[in-house]
């Protein structure tokens, strides 16, 4: 049986831990030879008593404690040198704050058949309700990413995607974006990326305008160091496959849909902008801020 290593970095997720555990343990259908590995970094809130309650619960919850908060991606690079350790077959990366839809873990790997496949990648769903100009912004943006992966190129999310450990070792630690690097190692190595939108993976996007442009601040931030550091550039980054899918879906006849492109656009050229003010002065945000606003998935569980 394939071997599978699930693995999740969790700082203060003490309002949807316990439901994605539940939902992994219980609507996944996990082999008993696969592991959940939870890195709590520098908590202070109850998160890392929850997932301990997992861990009495079943034997492949396993927890690491982390005193202090370093960013994602030395958290990250404690799992791969896990994996490197354990040899999984197959080591599946999500966020905390993410919840699969049922059998998403079982769709994921099946690509990972071929050995040709060095990894594969989820779709994210936002829950948030459609209205009010931040939610339908997200849903924009989840929307324009899921037909860029399926008509012009695979863009990896860390909300859900799988990969074969022996291609990822370890990152930079000042990365601030981690899955846009984690890609380019793996098409580096002559492998290919899957996508795989039945594996759906529900998430809470920003629903007011001040964390969304945090968060696009921050997402802009991670592409351009990516870009400049090693040349890579995210596949939803490409104005040439972002516009004409764009435009195709533009409704003169939809104000609601045109407004929403409309700021969509200039918050997005904001966060551009302050992203690259950002690393002109070396300000890399590899230890992200907490969004409220995107911990509360108690309506999306599936």
């Amino acid at each position: 049986m394939t071997e599978i290593s699930i693995g999740i970095c969790a700082y203060n997720e003490e309002e949807n831990i316990s439901g994605l555990l539940d939902n992994l343990l219980t609507k996944q259908a996990l082999s008993q030879n696969s592991e959940i590995v939870v890195i709590c970094s520098g908590c202070t809130d109850s998160t890392p008593e929850i997932v301990r309650k997992f861990c009495d619960r079943d034997t492949r919850v396993k927890l690491i404690l982390e005193e202090e908060r370093r960013g994602k991606p030395e958290a990250l690079n404690v799992l791969f040198n896990l994996a490197c350790s354990h040899s999984p077959d197959i080591l599946v990366l999500m966020n905390a704050d993410s919840l699969p839809t049922t059998g998403s873990i079982d769709k994921l790997i099946q690509p990972l058949r071929d050995e040709n496949v060095g990894a594969t990648a989820g779709r994210p769903i936002p829950i948030n309700e459609k209205k009010g100009v931040p939610n339908l912004i997200m849903h924009l943006v989840w929307n324009l990413h899921h037909k860029i992966s399926l008509h012009k190129s695979v863009k990896m999310s860390a909300e859900l995607c799988a990969i074969r450990p022996k291609l990822v070792k370890q990152i930079p630690a000042n990365l601030a974006t981690d899955e846009p690097y984690m890609q380019m190692l793996i098409q580096r190595q002559g492998y290919k990326i899957i996508y795989v939108p039945e594996a759906v993976v529900n998430i809470k996007g920003p629903d007011n305008f001040w964390e969304l442009l945090k968060q696009r601040r921050r997402i802009c931030a991670g592409h351009l160091q990516i870009k400049r550091t090693t040349g890579f550039v995210v596949p939803t980054s490409k104005p040439e496959n972002v516009l004409p899918i764009l435009l195709r879906g533009l409704d003169l006849r939809n104000i609601k849909g045109l407004v929403t492109i409309l700021f969509g656009a200039v918050l997005e050229m904001c966060a551009h902008l302050l992203a690259r003010y950002d690393l002109s002065k070396g300000r890399i945000p590899y230890v992200w801020e907490r969004l409220p606003s995107t911990k509360d998935l108690s309506k999306g569980r599936a």
